[in-house]
């Protein structure tokens, strides 16, 4: 299965009454011009049809077009939407780093141009790293898969 291409139209944070943090990215495919929207937080994200999150006469799993939690996923595992995706972790730890100063993330969502301080492979060996804290000021944390690890480490 091929990417798709996206031409993003806008970009929004919002919140929900509930005051969940949620960015999302409305984009028109650009081969069927299809408008879809990438809505999600720190734990998953989802492309819909609609903005459900601004718009509350809209239900969710009525515009769900495919969810995916980050924790279970990779930019290869959403297929088609991997270009959307990508773009969606990117404004979305961007806007986490600004308004909180740091941001947790799985290590296979890291942006392929950060630098780490160690081979990214070791980051994304899940029996030993469950996530990472990236810090404004450029500290990266490594959350261990269990307890038993220990304390995080600095990295």
């Amino acid at each position: 299965m091929s990417e798709k291409t996206f031409e993003y139209l806008e970009y929004v944070c919002a919140n929900t009454p509930a005051r969940q943090h949620y960015m999302l990215i409305q984009a028109r495919d650009t081969e069927s011009g299809e408008i879809v929207w990438a809505i999600g937080d720190d734990h998953v994200c989802a492309v819909t049809r609609a903005d459900f999150i601004r718009n509350r006469s809209v239900e969710y799993n009525d515009v769900l077009i495919r969810e995916f939690p980050y924790r279970d996923n990779t930019p290869e595992s959403v297929g088609e939407w991997k270009p959307l995706i990508l773009e969606l972790v990117k404004h979305t730890l961007d806007a986490y780093i600004n308004h909180e100063g740091f941001v947790h993330v799985y290590p296979q969502w890291l942006p392929e141009d950060l630098e780490t301080p160690m081979p990214r492979e070791l980051l994304l060996d899940r029996s030993k790293i469950d996530h990472v804290i990236l810090h404004d000021v450029g500290i990266i944390e490594a959350v261990p898969a269990s307890e038993k690890a220990g304390p995080s480490d600095v990295l």
